[in-house]
């Protein structure tokens, strides 16, 4: 008897799940894009799964995409349950969009309400449509897959290929609020031809605005390398050569198993410049035109690559400085260790004149089981 008291006395102790949602009473949104509305507003598209129930349990599964008109987003979502049955849920989203013209506005305004709300979800992947999101997720693909889990995949895909950085609603929100550092998002497009959505580029951010300047995909590895980021897989293919007639023989592919990247920035007076080294050690995995048994043949090849890389990388960094995307945060590490010179500079007038000269050294370490 009194294990029995004791048992109902600790009961009315326990509070319970005070804060529990029923997941029958809501509708879980997994993808969320966002696009310039008229004088001002939004457009805020969301692609909703509902799962058919059945006494043999789960059936198929049904997706319902609606677009609405609103003022701020917040307005749309209460704009949305007018339009589906139980209640709009963020707590699962997996992908946010937004349209290349509403970027290139602030962003933050957008996104404002992820960081107040407590119930969504901050590790949501962040992109941008070319063209509108409301397109992207409206998209009919062949797979059976969500489009949720589609555009994910294609974003994780990019991360680990070394193609983005993986930014995510939290990682942005540090970037946006604190001064100083830009950011770079990735950018998807619909390849009609072959009906499939395509990573097309990372889009170069200035402080909170899409500046409508991209890194080009082909080029979006060295990119994230040059800022010491590699994912699990970093390949580059390159031409090294014009002299055989079968194109293929021409090129060389590499993995790079290591990478060192270091900015060293000089300040005196009026006058910033950067100097920026990124050492690659790589795997050769396909090169048809030798088998490099020879020592000086491989000599050659780290040259010739360091040649192509470095002046690639002259070209991304003008890309960056015409965009005034301040990626490595010089402007900051001026103000910081150089206050003296920060003060006698407009920085925004003056990064996309400063010189930042790139040093790629490539060195082959291995070249495959083939000498």
């Amino acid at each position: 008897m009194k294990k029995l008291i004791l048992v109902l006395s600790t009961l009315l102790l326990l509070t319970g799940c005070w804060d529990e949602r029923q997941f029958k009473n809501i509708k879980l949104v997994l993808t969320l894009g966002y696009d310039q509305g008229e004088n001002g507003g939004i457009i805020e598209t969301v692609s909703i799964p509902t799962i058919q129930r059945s006494s043999e349990g789960p059936g198929p599964e049904s997706v319902q995409v609606i677009s609405t008109d609103a003022v701020t987003p917040r307005d749309a979502r209460d704009k949305v349950d007018q339009s589906i049955s139980n209640t709009f849920d963020p707590a699962k989203v997996k992908v946010v969009v937004i349209g290349e013209d509403l970027a290139k506005e602030n962003i933050y305004p957008t996104l404002d309400e992820f960081y107040r709300n407590p119930n969504n979800n901050l590790n949501a992947h962040l992109a941008l449509a070319r063209g509108k999101a409301e397109d992207i997720l409206n998209f009919n693909s062949q797979s059976p897959t969500r489009i949720s889990d589609y555009i994910s995949g294609i974003l994780e895909g990019a991360v680990a290929a070394t193609h983005a950085t993986g930014e995510n609603l939290q990682l942005v929100c540090a970037e946006l609020i604190e001064p100083g550092e830009d950011f770079s998002i990735p950018m998807l497009k619909i390849d009609e031809e072959q009906s499939v959505i395509k990573f097309d580029g990372m889009g170069l951010f200035h402080e909170d605005h899409y500046t409508g300047i991209d890194i080009p995909a082909d080029q979006t590895t060295l990119f994230m390398l040059m800022q010491g980021k590699k994912g699990r897989v970093a390949r580059l293919t390159k031409k090294v050569s014009d002299k055989h007639e079968n194109e293929q023989m021409n090129y060389v592919t590499v993995n790079v198993m290591n990478q060192k990247q270091k900015l060293k920035i000089k300040a005196e007076g009026e006058t910033v410049s950067a100097d920026l080294k990124v050492d690659l050690k790589v795997r050769v995995v396909e090169y048809p035109a030798d088998h490099l048994a020879e020592s000086a043949t491989v000599k050659e090849l780290n040259q010739k690559l360091s040649e192509i890389l470095t002046k690639e990388a002259e070209e991304i960094i003008k890309i960056m400085q015409e965009a005034n995307s301040d990626i490595w945060a010089i402007g900051r590490q001026v103000k910081a260790y150089h206050p003296e010179v920060h003060k006698k500079l407009d920085w925004i007038e003056a990064y996309p004149e400063i010189e930042i000269t790139p040093n790629v050294d490539v060195e082959i370490l291995q070249h495959g089981i083939i000498n």
